[in-house]
């Protein structure tokens, strides 16, 4: 039973995927990016929704070369406001995108692990704590599953389940709150699960792949059906964070050494 439930539910991916291939084509006029949209401020009620969204949000993203998005949001541990621009103002930023309740940023974490303890002295990591992925009152089974909370409604809430998230996913860096209006996540794209890079300049180092499939952290790790998502090499970097930062650094190394 539960293996006819996961063909189940794995085809109705592989059938969304299809079904978007042809919709986020390279040669379509892109949208202006935007903070807000239908689905903003709403708890995703359907697996469908969830598809929605990536969809709708698909061309906020900023490539790697775009200036990154400014935001100011709160810090889950001591209640300041923290901007990007301050983050990046001493060294480059990790940012990665995730909730509790999103079981690929769960498996995959240990891979994001592995980068911050290797570059923590020369990048700041930081999480942004967006809308649960899967809520635990969710109207399907898949979410009951993999959920871990209900989804909060408040701001107090949401606080509440990134610490929680902090200490079962033992979690080391910055963890900031995204608004309940989801304004960061939704200019982003960032929802459920995503990782992006930026320079000290503002610039997007790294723009990684559109979650849940595209999450690739490095190690390794790859997200369910992640073949099945088309490159968009021109938008998003396609290496892992790991092989990113890696060679990023053998380059800086290189350059330090030519020019002594």
């Amino acid at each position: 039973m539960m293996r006819s439930g996961k063909f189940r539910f794995c085809y109705i991916c592989f059938a969304v995927l299809v079904a978007l291939v042809p919709w986020l084509r390279a040669d379509v006029e892109e949208p202006e990016a935007k903070d807000r949209d239908e689905f903003s401020g709403k708890k995703i009620a359907t697996q469908n929704d969830g598809y929605e969204i990536i969809k709708e949000r698909f061309y906020n993203a900023p490539r790697y070369g775009d200036p990154a998005p400014d935001f100011e949001l709160i810090d889950q541990k001591t209640g300041e406001k923290v901007t990007l621009a301050s983050l990046r103002a001493e060294k480059p930023v990790v940012l990665m995108f995730g909730s509790w309740g999103c079981d690929v940023m769960r498996n995959g974490f240990w891979s994001v692990l592995k980068s911050y303890e290797t570059y923590r002295d020369r990048y700041h990591f930081v999480m942004i704590y967006v809308r649960e992925a899967h809520s635990l009152d969710g109207t399907e089974k898949i979410d009951v599953e993999r959920a871990r909370v209900v989804d909060p409604e408040t701001f107090a809430e949401r606080s509440l389940a990134a610490a929680s998230c902090r200490v079962a996913v033992k979690i080391p860096f910055q963890i900031l709150l995204d608004t309940m209006d989801d304004k960061v996540a939704t200019r982003w794209a960032g929802w459920p699960v995503r990782l992006f890079v930026v320079d000290r300049d503002g610039t997007v180092a790294y723009s990684g792949k559109p979650g849940p499939w595209g999450f690739n952290p490095g190690g390794g790790f790859k997200s369910e059906l992640a073949d099945q998502l088309r490159p968009h090499a021109e938008r998003f970097n396609q290496e892992s964070l790991e092989e990113f930062l890696a060679k990023r650094e053998q380059e800086k190394e290189e350059d330090t050494v030519d020019g002594q």
